[in-house]
């Protein structure tokens, strides 16, 4: 397994993918995480996750966790397998805490333009193409939950120069407005459509204006977290900002 590529507002430019992503925790710090770990020259792991909670014992949680996926892509860098595996060894360590985390993986293969998909628990990514946006089907359980992990299986999609990929957490589909009103997902893919020939990072700036926007006045109760991956290319050469 080659680097992990993370941080808030890092843009990556490799394997003809851009991707911009941040999280922005509720407190000081959170139990949201997103990542990207390259597995060999033309294949990149993309993940997003969130551990039930919020401060100093998520963010614990949530650095076990990231730990052991790691381990597990080195292992076997099958997306399901990845899963699966690490629901059996982080599993244990949730429970014995009385918690459980969700999490979305997905693995690019920037030659074939191929994105592979499996959920535990989370939000479905939405895909932007041609100026409409589809919701990813890929669903299963929660990591922790089941001593087996239980989902749709992954889901495949080719992706061609241009499309995108938004991955969230629910702090941000979950954030109140007016009324107590959520912003949800509709919303969501509403601004998400109109992004349709932005660069990641200005997508990635648009959507959080807009909740900026519907949640000005409302103090923030979730971890935020945010990931906008966008093709420029097949297999381009690597390198980041």
């Amino acid at each position: 397994m080659g680097e992990v590529i993370t941080g808030n507002g890092k843009i990556l430019r490799a394997y003809g993918l851009e991707v911009s992503g941040c999280s922005l925790p509720a407190e000081q710090v959170g139990g949201d995480f997103f990542e990207f770990i390259s597995c060999d020259e033309r294949t990149v792991f993309a993940v997003i996750g969130d551990v039930m909670g919020k401060g100093f014992h998520a963010a614990r949680l949530m650095e076990t966790i990231r730990h052991m996926l790691r381990e597990c892509i080195r292992i076997n860098p099958h997306p399901l397998e990845v899963v699966r595996r690490l629901n059996r060894v982080g599993g244990d360590e949730l429970r014995k805490c009385g918690a459980f985390a969700t999490l979305c993986l997905l693995c690019y293969d920037g030659i074939a333009g191929r994105l592979s998909c499996v959920n535990a628990g989370h939000h479905p990514p939405l895909l932007l193409s041609d100026g409409k946006v589809k919701v990813a089907r890929c669903r299963g359980v929660a990591l922790g939950l089941l001593e087996d992990y239980l989902g749709s299986g992954v889901e495949e999609f080719f992706l061609a120069d241009g499309d995108a990929v938004v991955l969230y957490t629910d702090g941000l589909v979950e954030a109140c407005g007016p009324g107590e009103q959520r912003y949800g997902q509709e919303r969501l893919k509403e601004i998400v459509r109109l992004q349709n020939g932005a660069d990641a990072d200005r997508m990635k700036q648009n959507i959080l204006s807009d909740l900026e926007t519907f949640t000005r006045g409302f103090s923030q109760k979730d971890d935020v977290t945010l990931v906008v991956m966008k093709v420029t290319g097949k297999g381009g050469e690597r390198g980041g900002d």
